[in-house]
């Protein structure tokens, strides 16, 4: 489930980074990903500690 976690933050932040990279953004999709980015991190975050790693390695 981490490395789940961990991709799936890796993959909000390039969706977010394409969303943002243009003028017209959908700010509300936006804030949509940063949740779930917020999310996924915050569940890696929590096993990184668990399990005594070094976060995003």
């Amino acid at each position: 489930m981490t490395h789940t976690n961990l991709q799936k933050v890796r993959t909000l932040r390039q969706q977010i980074i394409a969303e943002t990279n243009h003028g017209f953004a959908d700010w509300t999709l936006v804030q949509k990903l940063l949740d779930e980015l917020m999310d996924n991190h915050q569940q890696y975050k929590q096993f990184a500690i668990k399990e005594n790693i070094t976060p995003y390695m």
